[in-house]
This record gives C-alpha cells, sequence and structure tokens, in this order.
C-alpha cells in the first residue's frame, strides 16, 4: 500500500511538471504568434510597396509615352494647319474681299 502511494505521489510530481511545461510552452506560444504576426505583417507591406512602385513606375512611363505622342500629334497638327494658312492665304483674302463687295453691292 505504501508503494501505491508513493507511486501516485511520485506520478502526481511528474504530472504536474508535464503541465507546468506545458503552461510554459503555451505562454511562449502567445509571443511567438505576435512575433510571426509582426514578421508576416512586415514581409506583406515590403511585398505591396515592390508591387505598388513596380506599378507606380509602369503608369508613369505610360503618362510619359503618352505626352510624347501627343506633343508629336500636336506638332503635326501644328505644321498642317501652318501649311494650310501658308498655302490658302491668298486664296481666302481673296474670297473674303469678293464676299465683301458682293454685300456691299447688294445694298
Amino acid at each position: 500500500m505504501e508503494n501505491l502511494i508513493r507511486e501516485v505521489v511520485e506520478l502526481d510530481k511528474l504530472k504536474r511538471l508535464e503541465l507546468k511545461k506545458l503552461e510554459d510552452e503555451k505562454t511562449q506560444l502567445g509571443s511567438f504568434f505576435r512575433e510571426e504576426r509582426k514578421r508576416l505583417e512586415k514581409e506583406y507591406k515590403e511585398e505591396a510597396k515592390k508591387i505598388f512602385n513596380a506599378r507606380k513606375k509602369e503608369i508613369d512611363n505610360s503618362i510619359h509615352d503618352a505626352q510624347i505622342k501627343s506633343k508629336a500629334d500636336y506638332e503635326k497638327k501644328l505644321n498642317e494647319l501652318e501649311k494650310a494658312y501658308k498655302d490658302n492665304k491668298d486664296t481666302w483674302i481673296d474670297d473674303l474681299y469678293e464676299y465683301c463687295i458682293e454685300i456691299e453691292n447688294k445694298e
């Protein structure tokens, strides 16, 4: 009987130590999860920043290309307009002059 009591006491002592160890591990898990969450958050922020910067660069390049194309189109249209003016200036002046004369003669 004494041996049985001693074994129960030893077993109880052993289980208490195991329980203490598990409680310590549980406490450490809270710290681990907090640290892991911080690490993951930092990692995701860095990845999001990389994606953002790449997209921003892509958009900036698109805007730059559009500006160059718009300027080229503007220059082309301006040259066409100046050429049309040079080619037709005298004809337009003559037409306007004739129109004014006709209006005055009708009155």
